[in-house]
């Protein structure tokens, strides 16, 4: 079957992972990325640097907030300094926003550009040089990273805030004391006890990180055995109950990724051979109810169940029916909720991943899935027909971006998101109270540790009114760890911040 002119097509990609243990001789993020969009041009069989009409940057760590800033100065315009080191003159330079959803959610919304003919020609890169910057600064090196450009870049999707306030003053500020959160209370609805618990982690694991030792592209390609991963040590200290270090995405990688997409009128024109084209059948954006706080409980994710649901009816595709699978794991959790809301056995957790997952394959920011979609059409080109498929999630557990793929042709006009978010958006969140007093049941916590050590504990509680409330606990933090708590008893009173124990 022949596809439409304006149907949209993956035709390249590529991945780089540096290796380079002098860290003078490390690439930086322009020169990382531009090496990425050399190989996916390389990729499509077609000299088509000269015909990117759009050039699309995943946002960098250092731009993403005061976490990470760059010690070696910023460039005022990314995409453009990735432009003119592969000789392209974009008509469009596009800097995406925070979220590692970013990636997926870009290909979903260049492929309409494709479709409705705004685009005929585009590129999206994205990657991290932390690796290096970490090693140099450790060194005492100076980089000048600093690029002008004529203008600044043009942004794509709205920048979300993902806690209040109220939520910073109890700890819910960082993903690593966040999605314990998650965690803890998938475990206690699958009935786990806290040793089983993780037990379950570390097989769901240990299978991502064999994969992992088996991708040239990833950062440490080590294999890990179950327990190895779970067992706290001074190597693999906890940082937040229950993830300890080998659990946690790592975000010290050098790693660039890059995609070429093509209308099949401008793949035609270019020549690009039929072998290289994968396609778009599916896609979907969704965000849960954005603070945390809000959420209609921390086991579930009514936003993946509903966002993987419409992608895989737009591709007419059912989850059994999916050959190549990457879902984002920058911790456990999010693998796990995914996989429950979108229908996937994970008796064999090797295959929910293609690239190994972020703590073992690497966890470059915000351009994570880059490398994700980049092996699914690498999959689906080496077996023709089959379906591939991508979840890709950012903040909080809040952004989520799906994607459907195969070498079939075909493509079917975006939905517009709200269609299918406003059903997100109707749940109900419980009713909450910033200043809770007197007795309640522990909804989930987790442990904060310092150094392998239990500092104070995050607490989401119900009062018996039924409201939600957010507390601290800074002793009888053992407990917690050792037996099973959600749904006990415990008493909090107000203050900065409230304060919980359990009864």
């Amino acid at each position: 079957m022949s596809a439409d002119p304006r149907t949209p097509v993956l035709v390249g990609v590529a991945q780089y992972v540096g290796r380079e243990d002098d860290p003078a001789k490390g690439l930086s993020p322009a020169d990382m990325l531009a090496e990425a969009a050399r190989g996916a041009i390389a990729d499509s069989g077609a000299e088509a640097a000269s015909a990117i009409d759009t050039l699309v940057a995943v946002r960098l760590f250092a731009d993403s907030g005061g976490a990470f800033p760059s010690p070696f100065g910023k460039y005022r315009n990314l995409p453009h300094a990735v432009a003119r080191r592969i000789g392209a003159d974009p008509r469009d330079l596009i800097y995406g926003p925070v979220g590692g959803n970013t990636p997926q959610m870009l290909v979903n919304v260049i492929a309409e550009r494709i479709a409705t003919g705004e685009s005929d020609v585009a590129l999206i890169v994205g990657g991290e040089a932390m690796r290096t910057q970490a090693r140099a600064e450790k060194a005492g090196l100076k980089f000048d990273w600093n690029e002008d450009a004529p203008s600044e870049p043009a942004s794509c999707g709205e920048e979300t805030r993902y806690a209040n306030a109220h939520e910073i003053r109890h700890g819910i500020a960082l993903p690593t004391n966040v999605y314990p959160l998650f965690e803890n209370a998938f475990g206690a609805a699958m009935g786990w006890s806290p040793l089983q618990h993780r037990a379950e982690i570390g097989k769901l694991m240990a299978p991502f990180s064999a994969v992992a030792a088996d991708n040239p592209f990833a950062q440490i390609r080590r294999a890990y055995d179950a327990a190895a991963l779970v067992q706290p040590t001074g190597e693999n200290r906890i940082i937040a109950y229950p993830y300890t270090k080998h659990l946690v995405a790592n975000m010290f990688v050098d790693q660039a990724a890059a995609v070429l997409m093509m209308s099949t009128e401008a793949a035609d024109r270019l020549g690009v051979p039929a072998d290289r084209r994968v396609y778009l059948h599916g896609s979907a954006d969704t965000h849960e109810k954005i603070l945390v706080s809000e959420r209609v409980d921390y086991a579930t994710s009514p936003a993946i169940h509903i966002g993987a649901a419409h992608a895989l009816a737009e591709a007419d595709v059912a989850p059994d029916e999916l050959s190549y699978i990457d879902l984002y794991s920058c911790f456990p959790v999010a693998v796990e909720i995914a996989a429950a809301m979108i229908g996937l056995p994970t008796e064999d957790p090797a295959q929910l991943t293609l690239t190994g997952g972020l703590p073992y394959f690497g966890g470059p920011g915000n351009a994570y899935s880059l490398h994700a979609i980049a092996e699914v059409v690498q999959h689906c080109r080496d077996d023709a027909g089959a379906w591939g498929f991508v979840f890709a999630n950012g903040g909080f557990l809040t952004k989520h971006s799906f994607g459907v793929y195969s070498t079939r042709p075909g493509y079917k006009a975006r939905t517009d998101p709200a269609s299918y978010q406003a059903a997100i958006d109707a749940i109900p969140s419980p009713p909450f109270t910033e200043t809770p007093e007197g007795e309640g049941r522990l909804e989930t916590f987790t442990v904060v540790h310092d150094k392998g050590e239990p500092m104070f504990a995050i607490v989401i509680g119900r009062l018996d009114s039924g409201e939600r409330f957010l507390a601290q606990m800074h002793s009888g933090l053992e407990p917690l760890m050792e037996s099973p708590v959600i749904g006990h008893r415990l008493r909090v009173a107000a203050g900065e911040p409230n304060i919980a124990a359990l009864i």
